[in-house]
């Protein structure tokens, strides 16, 4: 568990904009922090670097610099302001992405399990081999078919986080 030193600050806007008491201020920003997800980095006047963290579940976004909490403010939510049929019609439209995104993903796994039966075919064609020659053609197959499914497996985490991204809106 990470610890974080709580400003003043952070008490003073935390009582002010979260409604916490000031007594238990600084224990439940500690709190929320330890479950809050990184968002990015700002810099700042001094030449570092602040960090971003929201806690979404309580719409809290910290400001935090050098595992001090500097600042704290709630999130507007994300489709408050927006009127009930958009709301419908975006919710469809992310659920039509997710269901891509899963298809497109389940593709992917199929080929990537094709490629590893490829990969372990060769290998075994490999240990039979005796020809030294032989054993350099199969292991040049053997590294384009291992790049091939590297890339292949970073376009899955690619749509994995997509998907995580879409389903955070819906």
């Amino acid at each position: 568990m990470k610890q974080y030193e709580v400003t003043k600050h952070a008490i003073d806007r935390a009582v002010e904009r979260l409604g916490v008491l000031r007594s238990v201020a600084p224990n439940h920003l500690v709190q929320l922090m330890q479950t809050a997800v990184y968002v990015g980095s700002n810099p700042d006047k001094r030449g570092g670097r602040q960090e971003v963290y929201d806690h979404h579940k309580s719409r809290v976004r910290f400001i935090v610099y050098k595992n001090k909490i500097v600042t704290v403010y709630k999130m507007p939510a994300p489709l408050d302001a927006i009127p009930d049929e958009m709301k419908a019609a975006l919710r469809r439209k992310a659920n039509a992405m997710i269901n891509r995104i899963k298809r497109e993903t389940r593709a992917l796994n199929v080929q990537l399990a094709e490629k590893n039966l490829e990969i372990a075919q060769l290998e075994l064609n490999r240990a039979k081999a005796r020809s030294n020659k032989v054993i350099a053609s199969i292991d040049e197959k053997i590294s384009v078919l291992k790049s091939e499914y590297r890339d292949l497996a970073a376009k899955r985490s690619e749509l994995t986080e997509k998907e995580k991204g879409v389903a955070a809106y819906v």
